[in-house]
This record gives structure tokens, C-alpha cells and sequence, in this order.
């Protein structure tokens, strides 16, 4: 989530500039992310600008998204959504724990970044990457794992949480990693966060505990550790079932 490249202050202005062509006064992303929901169109302008370089500008979370993906406790044959998987990072070593007989699913709703995630899966036959929105994909097999790293948008979106779980078994593993604010007392490392980020997520909304929009899916989710001076979380738990592709099914026919 850091800011190393210069092309994401260019990023910024460009993104400012795509707006409509109106008269107003100059608003920048961290201005911008004031906005109460998250918005799809505004992240896949962003992430157009961004995916040329977007890996260059990740390398502080590595060890993160290894550490992530351990909380899974993956196991041959499984299948796993990569929530948000951007350039696929992380695609090859869910495919490396899920074996050959196992599915990888990344769903990632910026067409420049899904290329850059298919490019990433090096040809691997038990990958595959959606290029569509959380709220809206369709996955060829439900998960027994879900990994969200940093998703902050998707897990400010109840509509595509509600789509994503839809399509997960009850019992299935959930690992989220991202951002989130440290105490007060540590405000100029959230000034940090808060700048570095500016164009990797929408809507600043629930950054002081961003984990918590999970709570009624996996309510024995936990924060397991904190990292990056109290500025990044990974938190672990399980899906109750609550949500499921079945459950959503039969109430639709019930209220027929």
C-alpha cells in the first residue's frame, strides 16, 4: 500500500482531470475519499493509472500476504477465492497449497490489473481470474477458503460481501489482511497511512477497525496480529454459513 512511484501522484492529478467538465474546485484523492460508500468507477480509473507499476509500489506487504495465506491452512483439492487479487501476487502460492486438483478463483473488477493477474498465473492450469466485481461475479465452484488482502472497498460494500459469502461453503476459512488506523496516539503514523493509500481504496469509511463489517458472517473472526506500527491488521475466522448460495436460493422461492 506504499507510495513509491511518482506515477501515483501523476495517478492522482489524472484522475482529478477525468472527472466531468465542470467548474469546480480541485479535490484530490484524499479529499475525494470522503465519500460514504465505496465507488467502483473512480477505483478502476485509479487502478488503470496504477497497474503499471502497482507491484513496484506493494513490496512492503509481501511478508503480509505470505502470512495471510498460512492463516488459510489451505489443504489439497481445495477451491479459494482471492478477493480483489490486483496483479496476482498471490495467486501462485494458493495454487502451490491448493495442489492440481484444487481451484484458485481471483476476481478482480479492473481489467488492466486482472491482465496483469492472468500474466502472474503463469499459465497455471488450477487458476483462473474473473474480471468483474465483487458484487456482481459469478464463481464456477463455491470456496472452502476466501482470502481478502487488502480489500478495504469490498469490505466497506455490504451488497458485495452479501454476493461474495453467497458463494462460500459454511465452515470455509476467511483471512483478510489490510490498513486500519492506529490509536490517537499514534496520529502522525495514521497521517501516513492516510496519504500512502490515498489511491488503493475509495471511501476512507471504517478504516479505524475495517475487519468488523465481517463480524456477522464470521463471528468468531479475530484480529491475530497487528504490523506496520499498528497501521495493518490480519484478522482470521470462519464463514457460519449465514448467507450461502443455498439459503439466498431458497428465500427467493419462499417469497415467491
Amino acid at each position: 500500500m506504499d507510495d513509491k512511484s511518482t506515477g501515483v501522484g501523476q495517478a492522482e492529478a489524472q484522475d482529478d482531470a477525468a472527472s466531468p467538465p465542470r467548474w469546480r474546485w480541485p479535490r484530490f484523492a484524499w479529499v475525494d475519499n470522503f465519500r460514504a460508500v465505496p465507488d467502483p468507477a473512480v477505483a478502476k480509473r485509479r487502478y488503470a493509472k496504477l497497474a503499471a507499476h502497482y507491484e513496484g509500489s506493494t513490496g512492503r506487504i509481501r511478508t503480509v500476504r505470505e502470512r495471510t495465506i498460512e492463516h488459510l491452512d489451505l489443504r489439497p483439492g481445495q477451491t479459494v477465492f482471492d478477493v480483489a487479487c490486483g496483479a496476482g501476487a498471490t495467486l501462485l502460492a494458493l495454487s502451490d497449497a491448493v495442489g492440481p486438483g484444487g481451484r484458485v478463483i481471483g476476481i478482480e473488477q479492473s481489467s488492466d490489473m486482472a491482465a496483469l493477474a492472468r500474466k502472474a498465473a503463469d499459465g497455471r492450469a488450477n487458476v483462473e481470474v474473473i474480471c468483474d466485481s465483487v458484487a456482481t461475479f459469478r464463481a464456477p465452484l463455491q470456496a472452502d477458503a476466501v482470502l481478502c488482502c487488502y480489500t478495504h472497498d469490498v469490505l466497506q460494500d455490504p451488497a458485495a460481501l452479501d454476493h461474495l459469502f453467497a458463494q462460500v461453503r459454511p465452515g470455509a476459512r476467511v483471512a483478510v489482511a489490510g490498513l486500519c488506523l492506529a490509536p490517537w496516539w499514534l496520529t502522525p503514523a495514521n497521517a501516513w497511512v492516510l496519504w500512502g493509500a490515498r489511491m488503493y481504496l475509495t471511501t476512507w469509511r471504517g478504516l479505524r477497525c475495517p475487519w468488523s463489517t465481517l463480524s456477522k458472517r464470521c463471528p468468531e473472526l479475530r484480529v491475530r496480529s497487528r504490523h506496520h506500527g499498528l497501521t495493518g491488521y490480519i484478522a482470521v475466522g470462519c464463514f457460519d454459513g449465514k448467507g450461502t448460495l443455498e439459503s439466498a436460493i431458497g428465500s427467493a422461492q419462499n417469497d415467491d
